[in-house]
């Protein structure tokens, strides 16, 4: 969620892996059964960052083995604006199978420093910790009408202390690392999404390959879009914009448009039509229509795709899952591909000021689907990079 760059010079994505959301909503309370472990997968350092609202630097400055008490301070904010000046943190509880409460205070020391990672969400915490060369999480629950309690350990991470997507073994080595990857000499890449759709989130933040670039992604459900300023991509997600109804105000929509017109790029993923409740769209500066349509995978690709179902994967039709799609473009709309004999879109483009709306008709529900759009997925994105560089 941070942002505008050049694109250049960009890092590379790490190989995909298949993961249970780090900060899990779900985590088991500590009065409920004992679960060892959170994360089912590999997780890359750019997913833990896609999916923190904060990383920040501090250092252990008071570590009380006797309270099983620690304090951090907090130092650096690398990313989002941390309300906080100190982190305590209580290791006398602990979730899972394994009992690590006197290793984790025994480990810790006085002065080293800590990259805390976490996802707030309402009064909700759910962290990650890394210092000398390791893994933890803690989570607390902030009371009604009170102050942010002490957060509470669960345990040592099982996954991202052994695998070498996420294992690092120096703290400082770490913290330059991160600040490499968010130093804004990166795409970044902002995803729209619900909370009822993740396989299309996962896949994105799993893209690799995408020609000689990678980019940072970021995740968000606010429909206000606070950092879409920052962006240089903004992904509508599947479903997003409408799902019985459509969910934008005329000021959301005016902030997409004047974010294409500035020389964003919009790429819209397939959205929810019915007969009596089209999608809107009012995020558009030019009219379409949202057509409920049958499940299909056929297209046809138009004389103006240049090289989207070329590269960096040869795409042909039959290979994607399509759903619901768009009718009543304007000469202003190239289409790229269709289906249903030419009357629906499957890809279409749109210049506007700077920038570039790619609307399609991709059906990215389940991990099923998925899986035959991912390589499209990837097309859009080394599409869109592109287009970045020819405008500059």
């Amino acid at each position: 969620m941070q942002m505008p760059t050049s694109t250049c010079k960009l890092h590379t994505i790490l190989k995909p892996y298949y993961l249970f959301s780090l900060f899990v909503t779900s985590i088991i309370m500590l009065t409920q059964a004992p679960v060892e472990g959170y994360i089912a997968k590999r997780y890359t350092i750019r997913q833990i960052v896609a999916e923190s609202t904060n990383v920040v630097f501090g250092t252990v400055v008071e570590v009380n083995t006797k309270r099983k008490t620690a304090k951090i301070k907090v130092q650096e904010n690398l990313k989002g604006n941390s309300e906080f000046e100190e982190i305590k943190m209580r290791f006398d509880v602990y979730k899972g199978e394994t009992d690590y409460r006197e290793e984790i205070i025994h480990f810790l020391r006085q002065d080293e420093p800590i990259i805390v990672f976490y996802l707030k969400a309402g009064r909700r915490i759910d962290s990650i910790a890394h210092t000398r060369g390791k893994w933890f999480q803690t989570q607390v629950t902030k009371p009604r009408d009170k102050d942010w309690g002490w957060w509470l350990f669960t345990h040592f991470e099982k996954y991202l202390n052994r695998d070498e997507v996420s294992k690092r073994d120096s703290t400082q080595d770490f913290q330059n690392e991160l600040r490499d990857l968010l130093s804004g000499d990166a795409l970044q890449l902002l995803l729209f999404k619900t909370d009822r759709y993740e396989s299309e989130p996962r896949a994105i933040a799993e893209l690799d390959a995408v020609a000689d670039f990678g980019f940072l992604y970021h995740a968000t459900t606010n429909r206000n879009l606070p950092t879409l300023g920052e962006a240089d991509i903004l992904w509508l997600g599947y479903r997003s914009l409408s799902e019985g109804r459509y969910r934008l105000n005329k000021e959301q929509e005016k902030r997409i448009k004047e974010f294409v017109k500035s020389g964003g790029i919009v790429i819209a993923s397939g959205q929810d039509s019915d007969d009596d409740r089209p999608c809107g769209s009012g995020w558009l500066p030019e009219p379409l229509n949202g057509v409920e349509s049958q499940t299909r995978n056929d297209f046809k690709v138009t004389s103006h795709a240049g090289e989207l179902f070329k590269s960096p994967n040869r795409i042909r039709s039959g290979q994607l899952s399509l759903d619901d799609s768009w009718s009543g473009w304007n000469q202003k709309y190239e289409i790229l591909a269709t289906t249903n004999n030419g009357k629906e879109i499957v890809v279409a483009k749109l210049r506007y000021g700077k920038g570039m709306y790619l609307v399609t008709s991709l059906h990215n529900q389940r991990s099923s689907q998925i899986a035959k759009n991912r390589r499209m997925l990837e097309n859009l994105v080394h599409f869109a990079v592109r287009f970045l560089e020819e405008s500059k």
